[in-house]
């Protein structure tokens, strides 16, 4: 065992590395990162502008399966409040399966596809003038329960208690944190007996195969929460914003990146954006082969989950369209996600810039200036916020 607090004093010089050091760092080999305090390597590896060259057991799986069909099995990688998240080896993007008796509700999985769709279509348009820099799981398909074909082929491959017919879409894959950042995580934040780190439990932690589906939610509006030792779970980590304030994470960068967002999905895609997730995870790096290079994984910020998203009509009355947008934006999991226009002033700021300058310009795109004012919404989210946040 290693005492936390004692690993993370060790090398001064590797703990000073200068602010700057992050812009100029583009590859960083994952043996390298290991030599790091626990921290430094969050800190260095937690950037959209870092690319962690690792030996990918995915990438080993990935190319052993793409050639040999009998390799392909279906396997569970995450859960959604409509549906299972499932990957099939071998494959590039992943399917997500509608929970039986889902498909009654509004906010099934055909409207999710529709909305994520829009979303999707509203990004690809806008986020390159905005210069937003988050990345959307491209939707590429939907496959009903009536599909008989694709159901006498695959339907089998499914885990025992999944082997229902139900509405199942195809997306691009967020790839997990590479396993030098899952490591970090565990040992900085695990709740160790007397803060001293134990690296049986690390590995045990590390190796259980949930915790290899690793993404990490960035609550930039919530403040630490305490972490149980019986629910610990890399899927789906909370990120903090003490955490990520305490790590020196490029947290105005994120908050930027989710005022932009926000007012893509508005005015953009014309959705409320209720209940959507921001992620940190990975993507593969471009190849020159037919396969992507999984060996080479480059961090980024994800935006996902459109299953509670409601279309708005911006044909409406202007105060209809603020109170839906504004209504959404202080309800729900998005408080967790959006700074606190009061405890986190300059982190709001941010995040204020990024709506206004990105609504601004889908606005004058659409000739829509004359009736919406970003500035005149945010002051309105503002006071509306008042009323219900703590």
């Amino acid at each position: 065992m290693t005492s936390r607090h004692s690993q993370n004093s060790t090398d001064e010089s590797m703990r000073s590395l200068p602010r700057h050091a992050n812009l100029a760092i583009e590859y960083i080999e994952a043996t390298n990162l290991d030599e790091f305090p626990d921290d430094v390597v969050l800190r260095r590896s937690l950037t959209t502008r870092s690319v962690i060259s690792t030996t990918s057991s995915f990438a080993a799986q990935y190319h052993r399966a793409v050639t040999r069909p009998k390799l392909q099995c279906i396997q569970e990688i995450g859960q959604g409040l409509q549906g299972t998240i499932f990957e099939q080896v071998g494959q590039s993007l992943v399917m997500k399966k509608e929970k039986p008796g889902n498909d009654a509700l509004p906010s099934n999985l055909v409207h999710e596809y529709t909305m994520h769709r829009s979303v999707a279509a509203a990004f690809s348009r806008y986020a390159p003038s905005v210069g937003c820099d988050i990345h959307i799981p491209k939707p590429s398909g939907i496959t009903q329960q009536s599909d008989d074909a694709f159901w006498t082929e695959n339907l089998h491959k499914f885990p025992a208690g999944h082997q229902t017919r139900t509405t199942l879409v195809h997306m691009e894959r967020i790839l997990p944190l590479p396993k030098v950042i899952r490591r970090a995580l565990v040992k900085q934040f695990y709740p160790f007996q007397n803060h001293v780190v134990d690296l049986d439990m690390t590995n045990t932690i590390l190796h259980a195969p949930e915790n290899k589906h690793c993404l990490a939610r960035t609550y930039l509006g919530c403040n630490d929460r305490p972490l149980r030792k019986d629910t610990f779970s890399l899927r789906n980590f909370p990120l903090y914003l003490d955490a990520m304030v305490r790590l020196d994470l490029e947290t105005r960068t994120l908050a930027l990146a989710m005022g932009q967002s926000y007012a893509i999905m508005h005015w953009g895609a014309c959705v409320d954006a209720d209940d959507v997730e921001f992620v940190l995870g990975s993507s593969a790096k471009p190849s020159r082969e037919q396969q992507p290079d999984f060996q080479n994984r480059a961090v980024a910020f994800f935006l996902l989950d459109f299953g509670q998203c409601t279309a708005v009509d911006l044909a409406q009355d202007t105060a209809m369209v603020y109170q839906a947008f504004k209504g959404a934006m202080v309800t729900g999991d998005n408080q967790l996600f959006i700074p606190h226009y009061k405890k986190s002033p300059q982190l709001f700021a941010a995040f204020r810039k990024g709506y206004v300058e990105a609504g601004t310009r889908i606005l004058e795109d659409k000739n829509l200036c004359d009736k919406f004012s970003m500035e005149h919404f945010m002051v309105e989210y503002e006071e509306y916020a008042e009323d219900f946040l703590l």
